[in-house]
């Protein structure tokens, strides 16, 4: 299941029985509870989407009925969606349905598709949507939504190249976004390959990023010329640590105030070898995006084949002035300037030292 749109949303499936309630909480699976009790339903995130897999022989003869569905997290209707599709795929063949903006108006909450039993299990597209979200969704099953459920450990959303992905709307007391670089990750070998190669030099690998504000105001945070921002006042964005060697447990953070975002437009995050040689093989570099109430988002440099110094990793975007997009870019560049005229940001360029 997938959804195409500007907000947040959240998927799920639980199991109803003969007479149309809930049958088990414990068949609820979703973003906070991803299997249930003997794996006969599994939960795996992906960009904008998710994908549940489904055991049917397992399933408790009380489970008459395992109903999909998509809900809006924060502000937004189905009715502003681009697209929403469902494919269910079983022994080689595939059904697929999909939806648009125009099929919905207010809902907030809709039954994708539901699997149902009739003797065998048979498939009904359903798309029927509750303009109270989920929590009126889940009272016409005779459920009701928790006020604040504990959310234990979420699998983290791994993005492909030209994937995107919504975060969680943050809070204006819990909302810190952090963006965190990785490197070498305590893999001794491939930091004494790069240590004793030709440069004799290690690799060091910088995060940093442009930013541009609503207002137009544009600028670099980044530990060469000690740019490292400020997370109370302007830009609202701080590098905490010039990691040197990637020996550091806890890499590089750029933090992000989450109680900011109406005013800012877009990040650019970056990395770059700031000294040793352009071999991102070894540098072995993972970017993860942090938010509360999301998945940890992954961006990894899985490409390698490159002499270029600068590494375009990920775009975040504003998403209605509550929450950031995350985009996956990966792309080369000999340097800042080379990167700012392709992402058209305008900044002038000089040498720098740390």
């Amino acid at each position: 299941m997938s959804v195409s749109g500007n907000a947040v949303y959240d998927f799920s499936c639980f199991g109803v029985d003969e007479n149309g309630k809930l049958s088990d909480d414990r068949y609820m699976v979703f973003y906070n509870q991803t299997e249930s009790p003997s794996g006969e339903i599994t939960y795996t995130p992906y960009a904008n989407g998710a994908k549940f897999a489904v055991n049917l022989s397992k399933l408790p003869a009380s489970i008459a009925k395992l109903v999909f569905t998509v809900s809006v997290d924060g502000s937004g209707t189905m009715g502003e969606i681009s697209s929403h599709t469902a494919v269910i795929e079983s022994g080689g063949e595939a059904m697929t349905m999909r939806l648009s903006g125009n099929d919905f108006e207010n809902e907030r909450a809709i039954i994708s598709v539901e699997i149902y039993r009739k003797g065998d299990w048979r498939i009904s597209a359903v798309a029927s949507g509750f303009n109270g979200g989920l929590s009126e969704l889940l009272r016409h099953y005779g459920g009701e939504e928790a006020p604040n459920p504990s959310v234990p450990s979420v699998k983290p959303v791994e993005l492909g190249k030209g994937e995107k992905v919504s975060l969680a709307k943050p809070s204006d007391n819990s909302g810190e976004i952090v963006i965190n670089l990785n490197w070498h990750r305590g893999n001794e070998r491939k930091r004494l390959m790069t240590v004793f190669s030709k440069q004799n030099a290690a690799v060091d690998l910088d995060l940093g990023c442009l930013y541009e504000m609503k207002d137009g105001r544009k600028g670099s945070v980044q530990a060469l010329g000690g740019n490292f921002g400020n997370l109370e006042g302007f830009p609202y964005m701080q590098l905490d640590s010039d990691d040197r060697t990637g020996d550091s447990e806890g890499g590089e953070n750029l933090r992000v105030n989450g109680a900011k975002i109406s005013s800012l437009k877009r990040i650019l995050v970056y990395a770059f070898i700031y000294e040793g040689v352009a071999n991102w093989r070894d540098a072995d570099g993972v970017v993860t995006v942090k938010c509360p109430g999301s998945p940890d988002v992954i961006v990894r440099m899985d490409e390698y084949n490159t002499s270029e110094i600068m590494c375009a990793v990920a775009m975040l975007e504003n998403v209605n002035d509550e929450t950031l997009s995350v985009e996956k870019l990966i792309k080369f560049f000999s340097g800042h300037s080379d990167m700012d005229t392709y992402y058209n940001w305008g900044l002038r360029w000089v040498k720098g030292r740390k």
